[in-house]
């Protein structure tokens, strides 16, 4: 049986996607770069993808991604709502992880390594970075939120 909250999910052929804002104490941002059996190959982009049907709320399948396409784990209520960009597209600001960033590994459902490459960035470095739609003032409003927070 579905969840109530899952009906939103698809609406035509848009999929609900989560992406997780990793930001560390020195101001950098976790970007990773699409591997080549990606048809976005090359483009860097932060953590996230679809929320399945299986998924509890957008939050919990954002933070499956992050564990899928980085190896580290996050807690629900260390993530902050950053924005929308999109009204399938959730981004959502953590600065509390565990683990070491790993995207060399398999997609558990697919097999396919989905990511090819890591760094950490400043909002500097992306906003120079040309093969990419990571939101700007997101970044802008993370650090606002992280500073703020502190």
């Amino acid at each position: 049986m579905r969840n109530d909250w899952t009906s939103f999910l698809t609406e035509g052929e848009t999929k609900t996607v989560g992406i997780i804002v990793c930001l560390d104490e020195n101001s950098h941002f976790l970007i990773i770069r699409r591997s080549k059996i990606d048809r976005r190959a090359g483009q860097w982009t932060m953590p996230g993808g679809h929320i399945d049907d299986e998924d509890i709320s957008v939050e919990q399948g954002a933070l499956r991604e992050l564990k899928e396409e980085t190896d580290l784990v996050c807690n629900e209520e260390d993530l902050s709502f950053l924005g929308q960009p999109k009204p399938e597209k959730y981004y959502f600001l953590t600065t509390r992880w565990d683990g070491d960033v790993n995207v060399y590994k398999p997609n558990p459902k697919t097999g396919d390594i989905e990511h090819d490459y890591y760094k950490w960035a400043t909002i500097d470095d992306i906003k120079d970075i040309k093969n990419t739609e990571i939101p700007i003032y997101l970044l802008e409003k993370a650090l606002e939120m992280s500073q703020n927070a502190k």
